[in-house]
């Protein structure tokens, strides 16, 4: 199952990743977030490059990968993958949910956050939305979401 969760910027997409990853894992779910990193100029912050496996990377390793005792972390160039590219080959855990924050053109389901009717009018129109949420309402109950999620995740088991 995968689910995207797309809005413009400060739309409010991390929090309610964050309750969907909550919810899914209490409900017994095996979960993989991606996100994009669309801000226009600016890339992700590497881990502190006096790491050893940071050296390597800095030292012109296409790859880095360290494993510690519970987590394993890598590093990779890349040029801007399609998410499902991403999804191929990066996923490598048995997962029943794959959330992506961003990636507005990916052919899959999305619920879309939008807080005017600019923003709605414009991200209406994409792909596969399945589920809206309007930020412009005061104190915005995430637990319609949620209900919503749920229902969302019993039909994907079929």
């Amino acid at each position: 199952m995968i689910l995207q969760i797309v809005g413009y910027k400060n739309s409010g997409k991390t929090t309610v990743m964050i309750r969907a990853v909550q919810l899914l894992k209490d409900l017994g779910y095996h979960v993989t977030t991606i996100k994009h990193h669309g801000h226009m100029g600016e890339d992700i912050q590497l881990p502190d490059s006096k790491l050893d496996h940071m050296k390597h990377f800095n030292a012109g390793a296409d790859q880095s990968i360290v494993q510690g005792h519970e987590y394993v972390e890598t590093i990779k160039r890349d040029n801007e993958s399609a998410l499902e590219t991403l999804i191929a080959d990066y996923v490598r855990m048995d997962n029943n949910i794959i959330l992506v924050e961003g990636y507005k053109n990916a052919p899959y389901e999305k619920v879309i956050l939008y807080r005017n009717t600019e923003d709605y009018n414009q991200l209406i129109q994409l792909q596969n939305v399945v589920y809206t949420i309007d930020q412009t309402i005061q104190n915005n109950d995430i637990s319609s979401f949620e209900k919503w999620l749920r229902t969302w995740v019993n039909k994907q088991k079929g």
